[in-house]
């Protein structure tokens, strides 16, 4: 099991809007000149895999800050939300803050600055980019992990009618969780379904304790984001260098990586790369909890979950190299 010691990092917090964001700063040996910040995706939080891999950046020479959004993690909620309320707006103003911070903050400043996000957290990260190049005030790189949200996944009937009753009784008695991850091969009654592998990404320490609930109306902000079609209209001109990963086995997310493809593989107004790696949605990143992967590995579903630990120390090199060009 992939563990990280307190002494190897430096807790740090910072404000977006009113409330205070928890993050970890990992500071090379030797002086640096770039800072990547990572987010973590739906549900999650900065210790479930993102951690090691801001300590593998470090240990390259590059600093790296992870952190929780607001409602998540040891951050503070939202202020007026719930703990756990999905919202893309909120935490694209949490990376903005995250940027801020490492401009600002004298202890923490480097140059360059890239961004690291991975399922929504990717798209919001190339959101987040943009945002910045309309403010003059722009990052150098952008890695988009496994990119969620451009369009919706197909889903079993079973599932549309649960998540759409969940939301509709939440809208009314403002009460209604649901759970992020599958607890079991065939469970439906949850908001990601396939997603029975992601469990060997949380630390045994967190199983027990972690919420893995989200208020089920705030799964109308990642659809509003979907049906907007925001993200092709903002990101179409993106002037950022981009690189974006695709795992070719993701069930999850085929539908939205050929909208994706189809934005930007032929346009050459863009600086973005299009990585494809065999493997499913979380399989390029690292494992942190083998004893929970030995037990659950046999009840997959799909035989890319068995050889995901395999990938992060191959995908890790693609974007570091990504990094280093634009960040050096």
């Amino acid at each position: 099991m992939n563990k990280i010691n307190q002494s190897e990092y430096n807790q740090v917090t910072f404000n977006s809007g009113t409330s205070k964001i928890s993050g970890w700063f990992f500071k090379p040996d030797k002086d640096y000149t770039s800072v990547i910040i990572l987010f973590h995706g739906t549900g999650s939080q900065k210790d479930f895999g993102l951690n090691i891999i801001a300590q593998d950046f470090s240990k390259e020479g590059i600093a790296a800050l992870v952190f929780d959004y607001r409602g998540f993690g040891d951050s503070e909620n939202i202020q007026g939300y719930p703990k756990s309320y999905l919202s893309p707006k909120h935490q694209v103003d949490d990376i903005l803050s995250a940027v801020k911070f490492v401009r600002e903050d004298k202890d923490i400043y480097a140059e360059k600055i890239g961004l690291f996000g991975e399922s929504m957290s990717a798209a919001l990260a190339m959101l987040a980019a943009k945002e910045l190049e309309q403010k003059k005030m722009p990052i150098q790189a952008v890695y988009s992990q496994s990119v969620a949200c451009f369009e919706f996944p197909k889903w079993p009937l079973v599932f549309n009618l649960f998540i759409y009753k969940s939301i509709f009784m939440d809208l009314i008695f403002r009460n209604v969780n649901i759970k992020i991850y599958q607890t079991s091969p065939r469970d439906y009654k949850c908001y990601l379904p396939d997603s029975f592998c992601f469990w060997p990404i949380i630390p045994e320490e967190r199983i027990g304790g972690w919420n893995n609930r989200v208020p089920a109306r705030s799964i109308l902000n990642a659809a509003i984001l979907v049906l907007s079609g925001k993200l092709q209209r903002k990101l179409k001109n993106i002037k950022t260098p981009v690189l974006i990963s695709q795992g070719s086995l993701d069930r999850f997310l085929g539908s939205s990586y050929k909208s994706i493809n189809k934005l930007f593989e032929n346009n050459k107004e863009v600086n973005v790369e299009i990585y494809k790696y065999e493997g499913e949605h979380i399989s390029a990143l690292p494992m942190i909890n083998k004893k929970q992967y030995e037990i659950d590995k046999d009840k997959y579903q799909h035989p890319s979950n068995t050889y995901y630990p395999k990938i992060y120390k191959n995908i890790f090199t693609v974007y570091l190299k990504f990094f280093k060009k634009y960040l050096n």
